[in-house]
């Protein structure tokens, strides 16, 4: 992929990771609502679900700083290009 392409493609794919992250985050808001707590089963580990997902959540975040540096990076590559 050339670099006005990969440069094009990584707002959609920030965009997404942001969605995603999004959701999750409001799924840890309501894995901890007294209300949805009170209808769960006691043996269910609610915090082995919490977990799980913030560390979605961070994987999505180290993904996007990621694609920030390599956005940075290319935009540094594109300048030298145009030298």
């Amino acid at each position: 992929m050339d670099i006005a392409a990969r440069l094009s493609a990584i707002p959609q794919e920030i965009a997404d990771i942001e969605n995603t992250k999004l959701e999750l985050e409001q799924m840890l808001g309501v894995l901890g609502e007294p209300l949805f707590l009170a209808f769960v089963d006691p043996a269910v580990i609610i915090q082995d679900d919490i977990v799980l997902v913030q560390n979605q959540i961070r994987i999505l975040e180290n993904r996007k700083k990621a694609l920030l540096e390599e956005q940075q990076s290319l935009i540094v590559m594109a300048a030298h290009h145009g030298d």
